[in-house]
């Protein structure tokens, strides 16, 4: 920890006790730092990606694509490119800000609403996923922030704004806001897992939601959903949350099941984010 996080470190440290309680907390980002958890987790041998101790052969696959949404998703695509190389046939992941990404398109977007940049990043990451075959392999960058950031359309934009001004008067938690989410996009809700299918999926999910519901990061573009479209016009309802367009979640097993191959990393204490 040469370089200080907390960047009037020397300010605050004026006894013993404060300076060795800002060491603490300078330790607990260090250990937080997206590029480290991914340099930590993730290695390669030869032909063999190695991830929390799982092991895939890359020589299986053809293509091997990279996808991202949220605020650790540039950072993690970077930290990834470091591992990959060359091996990564494209990409293109959305965060807050871009990063100089050599084979991975970044986006800069907008939270906690959505706009222009957002949609085009998510429809670039739906071209990058449609017509995937057996032999592709597609990693997803999965963090907090996802839900707004990942738009699939104009359409999707409009109501996102509009449910997200609505329910911030409502009180209610980022996972019953998400349950709405899911029901307005193609990809979220485990839509990205039905449009990549029949590809080999592998999340890795930076989880920052409350009892580290991991389906409820970004809404889930890679777990199955277990809400309905009727669930979700009940959350509309009994909150006054207006008029919207809903569309079911994929519910078929077959996209979920042998494909879909998900780690996750804590990175930050449980509590509630508006992502």
């Amino acid at each position: 920890m040469d370089q200080k996080r907390i960047k009037n470190f020397e300010n605050l440290a004026t006894t013993e006790n404060r300076k060795l309680a800002l060491l603490v907390a300078e330790a607990g980002l260090d250990a937080l730092d997206t590029g480290r958890v991914i340099a930590s987790s993730v290695t390669l041998n030869g032909n063999i990606l190695q991830i929390q101790g799982e092991s895939f052969d890359l020589s299986k696959f053809k293509n091997i694509k990279v996808v991202g949404f949220g605020k650790a998703s540039c950072t993690a695509a970077l930290a990834l490119e470091k591992i990959l190389g060359s091996r990564i046939g494209g990409g293109a992941v959305i965060g807050l800000e871009k990063n100089k990404c050599e084979y991975v398109e970044t986006f800069a977007g907008t939270h906690p609403k959505p706009s222009a940049p957002n949609i085009l990043a998510g429809q670039k990451i739906f071209e990058l996923v449609k017509n995937s075959t057996i032999d592709d392999l597609i990693i997803a960058l999965v963090s907090g922030g996802g839900s707004a950031l990942l738009c699939s359309s104009a359409k999707e934009s409009e109501q996102g704004i509009k449910l997200y001004e609505s329910f911030l008067k409502t009180g209610k938690t980022i996972s019953v806001l998400n349950t709405v989410r899911k029901h307005l996009s193609i990809l979220k809700g485990g839509g990205l897992a039905e449009i990549a299918y029949p590809a080999t999926v592998i999340g890795l999910i930076f989880s920052d939601v409350p009892g580290d519901n991991f389906g409820d990061v970004a809404s889930g573009p890679t777990y199955k959903d277990v809400s309905t479209v009727a669930d979700a016009e009940k959350i509309i309802a009994d909150n006054n949350l207006g008029d919207f367009d809903l569309m079911e979640t994929p519910k078929d097993d077959k996209y979920f099941e042998k494909f879909i191959i998900s780690f996750w990393f804590l990175i930050k204490p449980p509590q509630m984010l508006w992502c």
